[in-house]
């Protein structure tokens, strides 16, 4: 989960945003059902996995401290992975990691998806993407 600033709002209030994997497992409580969770996974998925169906999301959250609640303001379907994954709002654009199935995905602002690519070099996952820009890294210019 990331914290989001945005000038526009009023104080007290910000953003939140995710990766919601939409996985339903706990070690802690086995005897939980999460099937009876409508929608939720509960298995994981790795390439070519028939088996799963699922989907996980963006979610995009205001919280409003003032008032004490919280609304999705935003979400849209990412590629299936229940665990190892990431996102990251970077400017105009939201860039998204599906770990499990290997999968980068560049969405604009409104979540349309731009880009996708598929990592072949890996058997496995990939854990985290993370998007810098470097400006000033190198030279203070």
């Amino acid at each position: 989960m990331t914290y989001m600033r945005d000038d526009s709002l009023e104080d007290g209030q910000y953003y939140l945003y995710l990766f919601n994997n939409n996985y339903g497992v706990s070690t802690t409580r086995s005897d939980y059902d999460w099937t009876q969770i409508e929608g939720i996974e509960t298995k994981l998925a790795t390439e070519g996995d028939t088996e799963i169906d699922s989907v996980s999301y963006f979610y995009q959250y205001l919280v409003d401290e003032n008032e004490g609640t919280y609304s999705l303001v935003q979400s849209f379907e990412i590629p299936y992975s229940g665990i190892v994954s990431s996102v990251q709002r970077v400017d105009d654009y939201i860039i998204t990691d599906s770990g499990m199935q290997g999968v980068l995905g560049i969405y604009d602002a409104q979540g349309n998806l731009l880009k996708q690519y598929k990592s072949m070099l890996n058997k496995k996952y990939i854990y985290r993407i993370y998007y810098y820009d470097f400006d000033g890294f190198y030279f203070n210019i």
